[in-house]
């Protein structure tokens, strides 16, 4: 599981939010989870063709993960709707978001191939792992999913992990066109987890590009959490650089920065509080810098054991260079998700 060792939290203890699976006979199980939200956006801009108000009230993402059981080989096959948001990207929203293969040695060590999960990154990629209902980030620079081969060691109190891919980003289409670097491009990813005692856990990873047609982009990523009682703490940071387009602008050469503060309280056994500042930074060689704040509170209800109600508001903050794109922005959800 993407950040295990600082996953297992407060909230999640707390919330009675059941995951388990259905096992159909001894080598085959299914889980899975529906998610479905209300929002209400108000834009408002320093240009006028961006302001106004948006709702939306949509099936977000469906998702069945079929588990596979073979002792010491396991796999895993996630296959996923996400409605109309892909539909921009030409796809019908619907894919395979994870399809591997893993095969168990001795002392924790499991190689791992196929398409997987980034290891990077404190928020999970799924809600069913977030303790709200938006992420933190836009433009982060985090990689999401990619091919490849990975080896992992996990103990009791710390998770090493390398993965050797073909790419790490999604290259998008900027002033160099395309999204492809080249039959020559490569990728290494790397992660390290160690619990310190005492509630305190740390993670740092990287990942790095090789654009064989049109440049390289490397991110690196850290984060420590603190767990006390029923608190949660975490603080993350992230910094990188790309000359092929993954992270967007209009140059061969992009920097970004991002980082997140956040407290989680479980408050009961079924509910908790989320508190959430996170800020981005793009800079554009070409185009010029742009920096974004986002302050996020959120309430956590489980209706039942695999019913869960987020409530959430978000205020955020974008200052760009040329100052005729300033906005502030504001987001209200109700979202229900449903696990099986």
């Amino acid at each position: 599981m993407k950040n295990k060792i600082a996953i297992a939290s407060a909230f999640l203890a707390a919330s009675s939010f059941s995951m388990g699976e259905i096992v159909v006979n001894d080598f085959l199980s299914f889980e899975g989870f529906v998610d479905s939200s209300y929002s209400h956006t108000d834009t408002d801009s320093d240009n006028p063709s961006y302001n106004g108000s948006e709702n939306s009230f949509e099936v977000d993402q469906v998702e069945i993960s079929w588990l596979f059981n073979f002792d010491t080989v396991t796999a895993q096959i996630d296959l996923q709707y996400e409605g109309d948001s892909l539909i921009p990207t030409g796809a019908d929203g619907e894919l395979v978001e994870q399809a591997f293969v893993n095969y168990a040695l001795a002392n924790g060590d499991v190689i791992t191939a196929g398409r997987y999960a980034s290891m990077l990154g404190f928020e999970a990629f799924e809600p069913t792992g977030l303790y709200q209902y938006s992420t933190a980030y836009n433009a982060s620079g985090l990689p999401g999913y990619a091919q490849g081969v990975k080896y992992t060691r996990e103990s009791d109190t710390s998770f090493f992990g390398i993965s050797i891919q073909d790419e790490a980003f999604d290259n998008g289409a900027n002033s160099l066109g395309g999204n492809d670097n080249g039959d020559g491009s490569y990728a290494i990813e790397l992660a390290y987890a160690q619990d310190l005692g005492n509630g305190v856990a740390v993670f740092l990873g990287g990942a790095f590009e090789d654009g064989d047609a049109l440049g390289d982009t490397y991110i690196i990523n850290a984060y420590a959490t603190y767990e006390t009682g029923a608190w949660l703490f975490a603080a993350e940071v992230n910094f990188g650089n790309s000359e092929n387009g993954s992270f967007g602008g209009i140059s061969d050469d992009v920097d970004v920065l991002s980082g997140l503060l956040m407290a989680n309280y479980a408050y009961n056994d079924t509910s908790s509080v989320t508190a959430r500042v996170s800020y981005e930074e793009v800079d554009d060689g070409v185009a010029g810098a742009a920096e974004s704040m986002k302050y996020t509170v959120a309430h956590n209800k489980a209706l039942a054991d695999n019913l869960a109600l987020i409530v959430e508001v978000s205020v955020g903050e974008l200052d760009v260079d040329d100052n005729t794109n300033d906005a502030d922005l504001l987001e209200l959800a109700v979202e229900l998700l449903f696990t099986f």
